[in-house]
């Protein structure tokens, strides 16, 4: 009896698909995994209508199930280009079937992050806070409540938002709204999407590069993820999955002869989907998603008239329970849930195509950040307004019923005063039941941006409120349980006034620090303790009246304790007078 003839899980490009990046991986899912044995088997026959036949390499990916199919050189703009591959024997009952079928490459491809149009109005902010040891661009914030109580630290990366160069930090506070890390990100013009991932890592988005970059606990670069198949990849998401490998999107724009699809439009326009990529971590593109094979043009919001759309806009991926993805397309107001294996659209809630039926409560719009919980339900933060006509922003929970095709909002939160985010935002749902809220780019009365950050109980009662001053806004904001442990040493630095010396210490990115010893001397050689001070903020200050300093007492040295009141390190030592040569 002859094999039945089965077909491959997933492969990409799909047939027929068109605007494929000229820097396209080949990619075929079978099912099983394979080893060296079942690779030897598997054998490529790529041509370009214009580049002609090409060569590459074919490897197997780490989740040992994906065979992919490397060009040597990118394929011609335009050109069209034809795959085969031979069958496959899955055991003696079945055999996967021979690949024959074409795509088309993007004629006038132009990738990269498309950012917000909306143009705020300009103010001042005042330097914050005092500190000896802090930069004084930091983005000035105002705590109104604090959570003493709260779950793990605060990560928020708030920039300048109409010079994204002044002031932009990846900052960490503590439950009091203090500093415990900076790192300033004004080389990079701005940091977005800052977070802790599943293996213990920072991650942020480095805008210079258009790359996601991972920190260790020592806060040192360790690992850096770019898109593949010549994208760059987009701001908005990157989620470290339980497997090892990594999820990112990359925006995708295209011309397109829009008169062919609706009245008035331009011939001309510049189109941009969305592409999603599943890299191992070998930074392999095994699996890859594209809006253009999924969704019609006729499912946005954006106006399809305009020479320049935005179809998509995806701004949130999230891992479901069931190993699935979830997408959030703020332009199509909709989330969409794509198996992850097949590349087939699951289910949509939301927009013009919804497939699940909202059963009660309010429908989200213009949302950023979808998130599954351990219960099934799902988190939206809904943006609902637009800067011509605000509505107040909330934090959505729905229950999703796949079975019955239906979603039924369950719980909600709206901020008092309302908050009106025309864009950006999250909605974080912690392991005590809180849920931490960043409310993006909240608009004022006067047209400015701010942002503010808020923790609230199940029960709706506020328990953590930050704002930021205008026009300081952030993409996200989330808590983490957090350590860090700086290859660094602690700093000094020295005022001098008519009163005596004030010195100001602290140790950036230490959340160990509970106290520090205070040295003096009139010799770097002979330092003797001062006084020991507890630690009560990101920076730890010694009031030091002259009268109460011996002759020539002007080097001084501060060690960094631990809650033991074991050293961690000391900082250099500095020398606060003319006449005390500095130290070398």
């Amino acid at each position: 009896m002859a094999p039945q003839v089965v077909s491959a899980q997933y492969n990409s490009p799909l047939p027929n698909a068109q605007f494929v990046s000229t820097g396209a991986t080949i990619a075929v899912r079978y099912g099983p995994e394979l080893n060296a044995q079942d690779l030897a088997l598997v054998h490529f026959a790529v041509e370009g209508s214009e580049s002609g036949v090409h060569a590459g390499q074919t490897i197997l990916a780490d989740d040992h199930k994906t065979v992919i199919f490397k060009p040597a050189n990118p394929f011609t703009p335009g050109e069209q280009v034809s795959v085969g591959t031979n069958s496959l024997p899955a055991d003696p009952e079945e055999i996967y079937g021979a690949l024959d079928y074409t795509f088309t490459i993007a004629a006038n491809q132009q990738m990269g992050s498309l950012g917000s149009t909306v143009k705020p109005t300009d103010t001042v902010t005042s330097a914050f806070p005092n500190f000896l040891t802090l930069p004084q661009d930091i983005p000035h914030y105002t705590v109104v409540n604090t959570a003493p109580d709260g779950e793990g630290d605060i990560l928020v990366a708030p920039f300048y938002w109409t010079k994204s160069t002044l002031g932009s930090y990846l900052l960490i506070l503590n439950n009091l709204g203090q500093i415990v890390y900076y790192q300033s990100m004004a080389d990079d013009l701005a940091a977005y999407d800052f977070k802790v991932q599943p293996n213990g890592l920072l991650s942020y988005y480095d805008q210079k590069d258009g790359s996601f970059n991972l920190m260790d606990s020592h806060y040192k670069l360790v690992d850096r993820y770019q898109a593949g198949n010549g994208y760059t990849a987009d701001l908005h998401d990157f989620q470290l999955l339980p497997d090892g490998n990594a999820l990112l999107m990359a925006y995708d724009a295209e011309t397109v002869d829009m008169s062919q699809v609706v009245a008035g439009g331009n011939v001309t326009a510049t189109v941009t989907g969305l592409v999603i990529q599943e890299l191992d971590p070998a930074k392999n593109v095994i699996f890859e998603w594209r809006s253009w094979d999924h969704f019609a043009y006729t499912d946005t919001t954006a106006s399809l008239t305009d020479p320049q759309i935005d179809l998509v806009h995806g701004n949130a991926l999230a891992l479901a329970n069931d190993g699935n993805l979830l997408l959030s397309s703020r332009n199509l107001s909709e989330i969409t849930k794509i198996n992850l294996q097949t590349g087939e659209v699951m289910w949509r809630l939301g927009g013009k195509s919804s497939t699940l039926q909202l059963v009660s409560g309010q429908l989200f719009a213009f949302q950023h950040d979808v998130r599954q919980l351990p219960n099934g339900d799902i988190t939206v933060f809904d943006n609902q307004g637009s800067a011509d006509a605000p509505a107040a922003s909330m934090a959505l929970e729905y229950k999703v019923d796949e079975a019955n095709n239906t979603a039924t909002q369950v719980w909600s939160f709206a901020h008092t005063p309302p908050v009106f985010a025309t864009f950006m935002g999250s909605a974080q749902r912690l392991a005590d039941g809180n849920t931490f809220v960043d409310w993006g780019a909240a608009i004022t009365a006067k047209g400015f941006f701010y942002d503010t950050l808020t923790e609230v109980g199940p029960g709706g009662k506020i328990l953590f409120d930050l704002a930021f001053d205008a026009p300081y806004v952030s993409y996200r904001a989330f808590r983490f349980p957090w350590h860090g442990f700086p290859d660094t040493l602690p700093a000094l630095a020295a005022k001098l006034d008519a009163n005596g010396i004030t010195l100001g210490y602290s140790w950036n990115g230490a959340t160990e620090v509970a106290a520090y010893r205070v040295f003096g001397g009139n010799s770097p050689q002979s330092l003797s303790l001062i006084e020991q001070r507890v630690k009560t903020d990101f920076e730890t200050q010694s009031h030091l009246a002259l009268a109460g300093l011996s002759q020539n007492e002007c080097y001084f040295q501060v060690a960094a304790l631990d809650q033991g009141g074991s050293e961690m390190a000391r900082s250099k030592i500095i020398s606060t007078d003319a006449n005390c040569p500095a130290v070398q």
